[in-house]
């Protein structure tokens, strides 16, 4: 899910529905045997248009040394275990990082995650280190 970003939105700081579509694409090339459901909600600006705080992977908008970045909130779920997602000191990524990062963390579940864990409760119990 992604917030209209720059190209509606007066308040964003960051493009979001291309480079949401990108990170996607990106992802299923790199990870074709990936199949645990996995939201990521992007986000222009700190307000929560996309409801960043309640995904599986929670990117927020934000400037990087004056390029377009995320600030990351991981492990946000709604329902029976609803939770905000937990947001990592100082985890702040790039655009053009934000590729490696994903795959990273989408990894580590893989191998640190019980069977049948969901991400957003491997995030809740996983320490802070397997997060960056």
């Amino acid at each position: 899910m992604a917030c209209t970003g720059l190209e509606f939105c007066k308040l964003a700081i960051v493009e979001t529905k291309a480079r949401a579509s990108e990170l996607i694409d990106e992802l299923e090339r790199r990870m074709p045997d990936f199949d645990e459901p996995i939201g990521i909600n992007v986000n222009g600006c700190p307000n929560a248009c996309a409801r960043f705080q309640v995904a599986d992977i929670g990117l927020k908008g934000s400037l990087i040394g004056g390029e377009e970045g995320f600030q990351i909130h991981l492990g946000g779920s709604l329902g029976v275990e609803a939770a905000l997602g937990r947001k990592v000191r100082g985890l702040k990524v790039t655009a053009a990082e934000l590729p490696d990062f994903v795959e990273r963390i989408l990894l580590s579940f893989q191998a640190g995650r019980a069977e049948g864990e969901s991400f957003a409760s491997w995030v809740r119990r996983a320490d802070e280190s397997a997060l960056q």
